[in-house]
């Protein structure tokens, strides 16, 4: 018992859980992405869906187009897990498993108010078509 709370922990405190609609496209989602179908997404799953060409990091030469894609995985990752109280995280598996991709959106979501909003953001993210009314894409 450290005494501090992680990020997520804090998160989920204030949130709850995410409601069936969101749940929904976050399953949908994930389903788009984990290209090969094996329950987790990973390096080859995103690689041609995460456009990293225009990462400023990329455009000046400071990163590769692999450094920058393990980085985005990162922020996915659970196994990295960042506490309030120092802000460090530790090493990435660079796999993301359907818990940690829900996980993330449901921190995700706990800042945003509208349910259309979050299908709009979620469906324009990863090029998911459908939706109605402003949340169509």
């Amino acid at each position: 018992d450290s005494g501090s709370i992680t990020l997520d922990e804090f998160m989920f405190g204030i949130r709850g859980a995410l409601n069936s609609r969101r749940k929904g496209l976050v399953d949908l989602a994930f389903k788009v992405l984990d290209k090969d179908g094996s329950g987790v997404i990973d390096y080859n799953d995103v690689k041609d869906v995460y456009n990293t060409t225009s990462h400023p990091d990329y455009i000046s030469g400071k990163k590769s187009k692999e450094q920058i894609l393990t980085e985005f995985l990162s922020n996915f990752d659970q196994s990295s897990t960042k506490t309030i109280s120092t802000s460090k995280s530790t090493a990435s598996d660079g796999i993301i498993t359907y818990d940690e991709f829900l996980q993330y959106y449901s921190n995700i979501s706990a800042s945003i108010d509208n349910d259309d909003y979050f299908e709009l953001m979620i469906r324009n993210a990863w090029h998911i078509s459908g939706g109605e009314g402003w949340s169509a894409n």
